[in-house]
């Protein structure tokens, strides 16, 4: 049961108390499985009240507030390195036990951190978030046998300019350079080879049905369907080739304008994970995204998408953790999140 005191939001005596928010007490890391207000819920009650200031010098500083209650939430709510603050592992839970199908992604590899010539993922070379997502995903499998591993694997992004000037500098901003076919084959290959020594797809495990693999070249299509489905709801602005997601009101107010394609016509990874969820079964799916740190804002936004498609936040989850953190460890602080709420 949460404990909470209420505080007038103004520092003027002198200005009536019309809006009030609710402040957490202080909580001990330790006690992080406690809180029970999510993330979503933080957004929600600020956002009443961000309404009642449209267009008033107020509303700045109830987002700021906004701001700094969220930043004391995941202070709470991180353990040892691992952030819990946008999951609900009692829902995921309670999910598991009504039937609901769940999907969990934990390695997600790059190709650009690997072998670009061949395609191939050296298994001794593994990056500090791979060899994470790895371990974290063994748990989840142990944890939930019945779910889907998802591997939202990447063979689009290079980062590497395809052409560039003496110093280094892209000429054409944004620009990269095209994997050939057939190292984004052999990759795909060599992401299946790994993810079956390491225990994570499973000796009997159905494509498809037990485990999926979707590469991000490949939903740049449904990017073009996920821009005309939020176009349908008044969501999209087009600026030549450049395309954004624009919502009044969003949950969190930096994420009112996000940048889909860019105006060399690239598409992003907000666009490309995003698109990943049009089709109206995901709707009935518990999706629990884990990430390292550095993935938080790109996962707002593709938070802020969903909400617009209908995914509810009971449904869609995010876990970050450090990336300087051993792998183990980063595993056994999940299994122990899981276990405390079984």
């Amino acid at each position: 049961m949460e404990n909470k005191r209420e505080k007038n939001i103004f520092e003027n005596k002198d200005r009536p108390p019309v809006v009030k928010e609710y402040v957490e007490d202080k909580r001990q890391p330790d006690d992080f499985v406690k809180v029970e207000t999510t993330w979503g819920s933080i957004f929600d009650r600020f956002k009443k009240s961000l309404g009642i200031f449209k267009d008033t010098s107020l509303k700045s500083d109830l987002e700021k507030k906004q701001q700094e209650e969220m930043e004391a939430m995941e202070k709470i709510t991180t353990k040892e390195g691992v952030n819990f603050s946008r999951c609900q592992m009692k829902k995921i839970i309670e999910g598991q036990r009504n039937g609901r199908k769940i999907e969990f992604e934990s390695f997600s590899p790059y190709l650009s951190d690997y072998n670009m010539a061949t395609g191939e993922i050296w298994e001794d070379k593994l990056t500090k978030g791979d060899a994470i997502g790895i371990a974290i995903g063994k748990v989840l499998r142990e944890s939930f046998p019945q779910a889907r591993l998802i591997s939202l694997y990447d063979e689009y992004n290079s980062e590497i300019p395809d052409s560039a000037d003496p110093t280094g500098k892209p000429i054409v901003e944004g620009s990269q350079i095209v994997f050939p076919e057939e190292t984004k084959l052999n990759f795909r290959k060599s992401l299946e080879e790994i993810m079956r020594k390491k225990g994570l797809v499973r000796g009997n495990d159905e494509e498809g049905k037990d485990f999926l693999f979707v590469s991000e070249s490949s939903k740049t299509r449904d990017a073009t369907a996920l821009v005309s489905k939020l176009e349908e709801v008044g969501k999209i602005k087009h600026d030549g080739q450049a395309i954004y997601f624009v919502n009044p009101d969003a949950e969190n107010p930096e994420y009112r304008e996000i940048t889909l394609r860019t105006t060399n016509g690239r598409w992003l990874c907000e666009a490309l994970d995003a698109s990943a969820f049009i089709k109206p079964e995901n709707l009935e799916v518990t999706h629990l995204v884990v990430l390292p740190d550095h993935f938080k804002k790109q996962q707002d936004k593709v938070w802020e998408i969903l909400r617009i498609l209908g995914i509810e936040s009971d449904n869609y989850h995010n876990i970050f953790y450090n990336e300087d953190m051993p792998p183990g460890k980063a595993a056994e602080i999940i299994r122990k999140e899981i276990e405390r709420n079984m």
